[in-house]
């Protein structure tokens, strides 16, 4: 992957200032490719690149790329796994090929196909893709949003880039986005289309912009709802199911770099790192664990698992004062306020793992699909949750406390959330889950509060409609988004063979009884995999890509958190935060005792890290 950033002129060449800050921005994407970054300006347009050298390593696959009569050029983050079929397409047409790369095969299959040619794209990409005869720019982002794409629309131009601080550069004011505030406050992150500048969006997966001279068209090519019923049997599904995973795996070992994967000892990364070993030889696995805290650290299980099937492995166990030491670049790596905290986590695996690789395969993306969530589960026993699930969650209800810190205290915040399900209907229900930070602890800590609305409509009651929810919502803005920015901090590009578009649409039009049955999620994924690996991974309890957040908390506030946060004279200038909010928040947070109070410290934190680095100028 890459990193890309430009912008088309409605009815004009740029202007020096317009080529300065793209060339800054493209600075401050700089960590998304160390191996060239070049700017050209064609047209009415600029277009800006920041590579990662993955396919031909060779500078002549160097972006922005061309065509021979230069008329048209691209700059694409991302990779087309059936770029090979593609270009044997365009063989047949007399195409004439200069490099090895996919890039020149994008470039011209759109040449000769147009926007119907973004069909046939398999793989996870954002390109720009400008025709300077007829001043028509293409902006084009993945099926599932694996890459991320961002513009603004001015008065006489359209900008992009992959990361939000690149509008900076580019934009001459800004201000809060209200409505993102309020999402961020509740979900942890920014959906789509929203960022948390005004007037600055990201890109749906599935959808493409076409800008010709001044108007903007904003077109959808792909929905995961647009699946079609698959009417098999189940065994015959088990094998399809393996058979397009197994492809999909090998489609994304193509590459002249080093490549490894992420292991956590969990099914999804297992099946993943199992598939690699068997089609690639000597590759290595890396996964994280938490020195002091049983409770999170899972590490011996992905070292199980590491023997199994024979891969290289390097477990990155983290102590105190080194996350301490990093944690300021680990706040500096987020483009906009994101408080997954597991994405701490993703920071430091990705650091370690670039001293080996520069590409790493994931399990992302099996749990949308397969209903592999605790949310999944709670969500089917809701349906009908019998007398003694009632009185627990009523109980729990009663009880203080519940939060991630132990099994206890994690099974009454468990049982305290699914007290709050059962008071739902849906599709409020989605939503409740979907959320972190409570409607009442938002309208204490915000001066604006006012519930988000989203686009996305959840559709029928039942797990087809809550699994593809969360792959429109979910999997993009949290769980790839997560991804991208911290593997990219590293130069590092992550490749997520569940999200192999043919793997998606097969298994939405299963039906749901193959992928929950008897209480456990993934049941066809178990079964198609079960032969190959350890029992023990099939057998234990799902468990999230967790941290230790309240103690890494408390151990990194003296270096990282800026007292003048909290203070009434900050906080009024700022205008964001209600000053009794806030110390109500602190004075919650000192208490550790509710999971709310955390990941709103958290976010706070993430918020107010991010707001100073905004501002500065």
């Amino acid at each position: 992957m890459c990193g890309i950033v430009g912008l088309k002129k409605f009815s004009e060449p740029p202007k020096d200032s317009d080529i300065n800050g793209v060339k800054n921005a493209l600075l401050s994407q700089k960590h998304r490719g160390p191996d060239n970054t070049s700017l050209e300006v064609m047209g009415n347009s600029i277009m800006g690149h920041n590579r990662l050298a993955i396919i031909d390593l060779n500078e002549r696959s160097n972006q922005p790329f061309y065509d021979k009569s230069e008329r048209y050029s691209i700059v694409f983050n991302g990779e087309i796994y059936n770029y090979p079929e593609l270009k044997n397409d365009l063989l047949k047409k007399e195409y004439i090929f200069e490099t090895s790369s996919d890039t020149e095969v994008l470039l011209y299959h759109i040449i000769e196909n147009g926007v119907a040619g973004i069909n046939d794209l398999q793989g996870c990409f954002a390109f720009a893709f400008y025709d300077q005869l007829e001043d028509e720019m293409l902006l084009v982002r993945d099926h599932m949003g694996i890459n991320p794409l961002l513009f603004s629309i001015q008065e006489d131009a359209i900008l992009f880039a992959s990361e939000l601080t690149a509008f900076k550069y580019m934009l001459k004011e800004t201000s809060i986005n209200q409505s993102a505030l309020n999402a961020y406050f509740q979900f942890t992150y920014v959906p789509a289309p929203d960022t948390m500048i005004e007037g600055v969006h990201k890109l749906l997966p599935g959808h493409y912009l076409k800008i010709k001279g001044g108007s903007v068209d904003v077109l959808e090519y792909y929905s995961v709802r647009n699946a079609e019923k698959v009417d098999m049997p189940y065994e015959k599904a088990v094998l399809e199911v393996k058979r397009r995973i197994e492809n999909a795996v090998i489609k994304r070992l193509n590459a002249d770099v080093p490549i490894g994967a992420f292991l956590s000892g969990g099914v999804d990364s297992s099946i993943v790192s199992r598939m690699t070993t068997d089609f690639k030889t000597s590759v290595n696995t890396f996964s994280i664990g938490f020195v002091g805290n049983d409770f999170f650290d899972e590490s011996q299980y992905a070292k199980n698992v590491a023997e199994h099937i024979g891969s290289s492995h390097f477990p990155i166990q983290l102590e105190k004062e080194s996350i301490v030491e990093s944690f300021h670049e680990v706040l500096a790596a987020y483009d906009e306020p994101f408080a997954d905290s597991s994405a701490v986590a993703m920071y430091f695996l990705s650091r370690e793992a670039k001293k080996q690789v520069t590409v790493c395969l994931s399990g992302d993306g099996a749990d949308e699909l397969f209903a592999g969530y605790n949310k999944h589960k709670a969500y089917i026993r809701s349906k009908k949750p019998g007398i003694l699930l009632k009185v627990a969650s009523k109980v729990a209800g009663q009880m203080s406390g519940g939060n991630r810190r132990g099994k206890i205290s994690n099974r009454i915040r468990q049982m305290k959330k699914f007290g709050d399900l059962l008071q739902q209907k849906w599709p409020d229900s989605y939503w409740m889950l979907a959320q972190f930070i409570s409607k009442n602890r938002r309208d204490n800590l915000l001066l604006n509060s006012s519930p988000y609305k989203s686009k996305i409509k959840p559709g029928e009651d039942n797990l087809q409609s809550f699994l593809m929810t969360d792959q429109q919502f979910i999997l993009p803005n949290d769980m790839l988004k997560k991804v991208d920015l911290m593997s990219m901090n590293h130069s590092v590009e992550v490749r997520t063979p569940f999200l192999d578009r043919e793997v998606v649409d097969f298994v939405n039009g299963l039906p749901d009884e193959y992928k929950y049955a008897n209480g456990v999620g993934k049941r066809i994924l178990r079964d198609a995999f079960r032969d190959v690996l350890p029992d023990e991974v099939f057998s234990r309890s799902k468990k999230g890509f967790e941290i230790p957040l309240q103690d890494w908390i408390e151990s990194v506030w003296g270096n990282v958190v800026n007292e003048s946060w909290f203070s009434k004279e900050y906080i009024e200038n700022q205008n964001v935060f209600s000053i009794d909010g806030v110390t109500q928040l602190k004075l919650d947070f000192e208490k550790g005792e509710e999971e709310e109070a955390t990941v709103t410290m958290w976010a706070f934190i993430v918020f107010q890290n991010w707001f100073e680095r905004w501002m500065e100028k």
